[in-house]
């Protein structure tokens, strides 16, 4: 019983990046949250029409960033069934943690897809 209590655990968190990988995610996403700060305020103050729908590519960029450092999971690495824990890549060979790690990954997809649309939006509108 307790074997399998273990087994959910890892299928819960089964990361496919650490260390150096985890820190380049953390310094995009802090980046492009400066570049889509940056270009809303730019857009407040200057009225360009309808190049405000321009915000969503580096708000897509910092959302999947941050999301995939907090996740500890790469969706470009999960779909390749690939694993960078700071050394080297090295070939997932667990057939279920890669089946967390691409759901993980589809999941961090929507979600920076999601909050991009609606950083993107909010330029539009105002």
């Amino acid at each position: 019983m307790n074997g399998q209590k273990e087994n959910v655990n890892k299928m819960e968190s089964c990361p496919n990046i650490g260390g150096k990988e985890i820190r380049k995610r953390w310094v995009t996403g802090y980046i492009s949250l400066a570049i889509t700060l940056l270009f809303f305020i730019y857009i407040i103050i200057n009225d360009i029409g309808l190049l405000r729908i321009l915000i969503f590519f580096p708000s897509v960029v910092m959302a999947i960033a941050l999301l995939e450092a907090l996740d500890k999971t790469c969706i470009v690495n999960a779909f390749f069934g690939i694993k960078n824990m700071g050394q080297k890549n090295k070939r997932e060979r667990d057939l279920d943690f890669l089946k967390v790690q691409r759901s993980k990954s589809l999941v961090i997809t929507l979600k920076g897809t999601i909050i991009a649309l609606i950083i993107s939006l909010l330029a539009y509108f105002i």
